[in-house]
């Protein structure tokens, strides 16, 4: 299968593209630029790979949880290329694309995204397996969650902060590659979502876990 995946999730902003086996990827920290690159950055691999959109039998972005903005650039962006081109798209949750890939680790593995007003999105997974739902907690309540469990792996782009509060007591790894762009990780997972769930709905929208800030906004002038 031909695959475009981008992963606008976070600050650590990738896209990636598969064709006949060949991988294609640009990966880089620029903050929340999404907006401004993400197209410039798609067509250019595509250029690189001698394809069109047209010729892709995929699309794939995160879901979410992750940067209210970003999400919404990058499923925006998913269903203009999808519509425009009449390739599928389907959503993969970000905190199962960050914990691809480390089933090897004996112990629990945390994505950590920084969900700011001094609380974590993430998600315990074992083996490859998610053991809760997505989470949105403060330090305290992850930890807490923990306390069960003597080997913890933290990855995702914001591990360290949350890394500097651990309890000494607890065996904590943080993954050396923590910051990496995840996109490559959507190809596979994109690709097993399609095959048993089809293609996302049009109607999908990001997994937020809480409201915005204009949405609290709304919320307090009502």
């Amino acid at each position: 299968m031909n695959i475009l995946a981008f992963d606008t999730s976070t600050e650590i902003f990738s896209v990636c593209l598969v064709v006949d086996r060949n991988y294609f990827e640009f990966s880089c920290s620029q903050g929340y630029k999404h907006s401004e690159t993400l197209i410039t950055e798609i067509n250019s691999l595509l250029v690189k790979a001698d394809i069109t959109t047209s010729e892709l039998d995929l699309i794939v972005c995160p879901g979410g949880p992750g940067s209210f903005t970003g999400l919404r650039i990058g499923m925006s962006t998913a269903k203009g290329i999808s519509y425009g081109s009449g390739v599928p798209m389907v959503t993969v949750p970000t905190l199962d694309m960050m914990a691809y890939g480390l089933n090897y680790f004996d112990g629990v593995v945390l994505p950590i995204i920084d969900a700011r007003k001094k609380r974590f999105y993430t998600a315990i997974f074992t083996h490859g397996e998610k053991k809760t739902d997505n989470l949105d907690l403060a330090p305290e309540d992850i930890f807490t969650k923990l306390k069960y469990y003597n080997r913890i792996l933290f990855t995702g782009p914001d591990a360290l902060i949350l890394a500097d509060l651990h309890n000494p007591e607890k065996d904590i790894s943080i993954d050396p590659i923590k910051r990496r762009g995840f996109s490559c990780n959507l190809i596979p997972l994109g690709r097993k979502y399609f095959e048993e769930f089809g293609p996302s709905p049009d109607t999908e929208g990001p997994i937020y876990l809480r409201k915005s800030e204009a949405e609290i906004g709304i919320t307090r002038k009502d």
